[in-house]
């Protein structure tokens, strides 16, 4: 666990875009946020579900996920009033940043692996782009 665990943050905006992370590390396929956004801890354990579901149905691959949900959010109760502090952590998200890498894929069949991005793509709440090695 992180020291972050347990921890109450702040509301921020995140700017920019990413400079560092502009190519493939380790597979041939991968999605490229066209976006800054924040992606919530239920999101993305789907997409990781449903693509491992998927690569397995195809014959096997490998698949890697950059994000983690580092970032609590609070969230007070309905008709609650003013005051009485900071409410309790409702959730985790994870912000994304233009031109990061999201994940990356490696398959045999370049047009089952473009499938499966797009399905993955479909399932994100940002725009990303399908790159290339």
């Amino acid at each position: 666990m992180n020291s972050l665990h347990y921890k109450k943050l702040r509301k921020f905006k995140l700017k920019g875009y990413k400079i560092h992370n502009k190519k493939l590390y380790f597979g041939f396929y991968g999605l490229k946020s066209l976006e800054t956004g924040r992606i919530e801890s239920k999101v993305f354990k789907s997409l990781i579900d449903i693509v491992k579901r998927i690569i397995k149905s195809k014959g096997g691959g490998k698949f890697w996920f950059y994000l983690n949900q580092s970032i609590p959010v609070t969230r007070l109760s309905i008709g609650t009033r003013m005051g009485k502090g900071k409410g309790n952590i409702a959730k985790h998200v994870s912000f994304v940043r233009k031109g990061q890498i999201i994940c990356e894929l490696s398959l045999n069949n370049e047009e089952n692996a473009l499938n499966i991005l797009n399905i993955a793509a479909s399932k994100l709440p940002v725009k990303v782009k399908i790159i290339k090695y």
